[in-house]
């Protein structure tokens, strides 16, 4: 459990007073006007609150790091966003998103702006495209660049002959062995592990996964998975370790990189830990100097702005009751009946117990969309954990 930000904040109480907060937040002023130049890369979201007390100035936070996630430059003086009450027009082609990704976010875009819930609500929920892009594993490799298959990978980057031989591992269920990428500047920060079954000790380590990470030119981490035949996979195996999707990888990580928390054992013919620990610390520097050199919306010297961007799907993955009534625009005793007609079961944030900030009475998302009164479209049926179902929209 982590602790996560603001201390403790209001609760979920009082209908009418939630409802008036959800139609009365933000005026009809423009943050600055946009003049998009390219209309296939702008899209209107909607804005339904993650809790009563959450403003405006957080979601175009969270907004921002989502897309800095996703490979976005966000130049400082860039007008990307415009709100009209709680609807925001977003154009991505002002966000800097990565020119190699533009026709990826073109064709996502053309998915949501078809879509029953966009035609019937004048835009999509900001949670579900966060949800679409960010949660989603397909989305986020076409959307960052992430390498096409392992050998390209590979052909990015230099590697030190020597490898780190993780025993005790705090993410792998076994063993982990762990190249480092050499060489000067950021292109040279990359990391690869191999998870798989066997001992390292016992020269029986057989490799099965392989996860990648290196950073984007907008200074953020970009995270891939790989089978041994170098072919991207939605997530990693469980029965192998508990990194599950690269948005758990994302989760983990936020803006760091780690070192290792509970490996002792060193063996011959590999970095010694203290020796890994040392690697990281002197990629992590390199990587602190090229941030400094960014004019970006995103400060990566406020660490717990990030988590503005996980509310936006975290309450859009597991909703209350009152945030369906006004995703759906629909009386909360209409919500509640429907809802008690499936018998659907609530149950407390996994993640936000401390504070309550996102409500404790919360539905599934993939239990709940089937009751709204527009199509939608169907996200994964986990956020960062292997899923049973992970869309892929770009195909």
């Amino acid at each position: 459990m982590r602790d996560v930000i603001r201390g403790r904040a209001i609760r979920m109480a009082g209908v009418l007073a939630v409802v008036l907060l959800l139609g009365t937040s933000g005026c009809n002023r423009t943050n600055q006007p946009l003049t998009p130049k390219d209309q296939s890369l702008v899209i209107k979201l909607r804005w339904i609150k993650s809790y009563p007390s959450q403003a405006r100035s957080q979601v175009n936070t969270g907004l921002f790091w989502a897309l800095s996630f996703l490979g976005a430059k966000l130049p400082a003086d860039a007008a990307i966003i415009s709100w009209d009450g709680t609807t925001v027009t977003l154009d991505l082609d002002a966000a800097g998103v990565m020119e190699i990704s533009k026709p990826a976010w073109k064709k996502l875009l053309d998915v949501l702006k078809s879509s029953d819930e966009y035609r019937m609500m004048g835009g999509v929920d900001i949670g579900r495209f966060v949800f679409l892009s960010l949660c989603s594993s397909y989305q986020y490799y076409a959307l960052t660049g992430v390498s096409p298959n392992y050998a390209e990978f590979r052909a990015r980057h230099a590697f030190a002959p020597r490898q780190v031989a993780i025993v005790e591992s705090a993410v792998a269920h076994g063993n982990r062995l762990i190249e480092v990428g050499q060489g000067e500047g950021i292109n040279s920060v990359a990391f690869v592990a191999f998870e798989g079954a066997g001992s390292l000790q016992a020269h029986s380590f057989e490799k099965a996964d392989i996860e990648t990470l290196d950073i984007m030119e907008n200074g953020q981490l970009r995270f891939g998975l790989y089978d041994l035949e170098g072919h991207l996979k939605a997530t990693t195996t469980p029965a192998l370790t508990a990194a599950g999707k690269p948005s758990k990888c994302l989760w983990c990580h936020e803006i760091n990189l780690q070192p290792p928390f509970r490996n002792v054992t060193d063996l011959e013919g590999f970095y010694s830990t203290k020796q890994f620990k040392e690697l990281v610390a002197s990629s992590t520097q390199v990587i602190a100097r090229y941030r400094k050199t960014l004019a970006s919306k995103v400060d990566f010297a406020r660490l717990q702005d990030h988590s503005n961007a996980e509310e936006l799907y975290l309450s859009f993955a597991e909703p209350t009751a009152i945030r369906l009534a006004a995703e759906w625009n629909m009386p909360l005793e209409r919500v509640t009946q429907l809802l008690a007609s499936r018998n659907l079961k609530t149950h407390p944030h996994s993640e936000r117990i401390d504070d309550g900030i996102l409500g404790d009475d919360l539905y599934d998302r993939n239990e709940v969309d089937s009751l709204a009164p527009y199509a939608t479209i169907r996200g994964p049926s986990d956020m960062r954990e292997a899923s049973s179902y992970e869309p892929n929209l770009l195909q």
